[in-house]
């Protein structure tokens, strides 16, 4: 697997929806991307890791009847953070670049996210045996690129 940066992010909803986004990787589009996506006028973002980022509402709780997003509850757990109760759409993007700059997700990365939302959703279904072995190929995934990258 190629560990090199693609131009995407990943939107998660509340309701398990997930979808690639485009990045545009240029600072004012970069902005408008995580508006758009999240629906909101005000962001905030809480670094996973120091090359995974998750962008979520900076006013998710001010707002009328907000919807508690578990999914990605779920999925930073899965990086050793602690649970919170995250509100609303949210984007994950990877680190910064030297200029300070949001980078993309590399492939490697999506995969990673990719693996464990299906995961989430086979949980969700009842369907454990399903999730245990994608979670279980995920971190083989993960191990063998990191040995590769070594």
């Amino acid at each position: 697997m190629s560990n090199s940066i693609t131009p995407y992010a990943l939107l998660v909803r509340p309701d398990g929806f997930f979808k690639l986004l485009d990045w545009p990787g240029e600072s004012g589009q970069n902005l408008a991307t995580l508006y758009t996506e999240i629906g909101c006028d005000r962001i905030d973002v809480v670094d996973i890791t120091p090359t995974l980022s998750m962008w979520i509402d900076d006013e998710g709780a001010l707002i009328e009847s907000p919807e508690l997003n578990a999914p990605a509850g779920l999925l930073i757990f899965r990086y050793g953070i602690p649970a919170q109760h995250y509100l609303g759409n949210v984007v994950f993007t990877g680190g910064t670049d030297p200029q300070g700059d949001t980078l993309g997700l590399t492939e490697d990365q999506l995969l990673e996210l990719v693996g464990h939302m299906l995961s989430i959703h086979a949980i969700a279904e009842g369907n454990e045996d399903a999730a245990l072995a994608l979670t279980e190929h995920v971190l083989k995934r993960a191990t063998t690129a990191e040995q590769n990258d070594n």
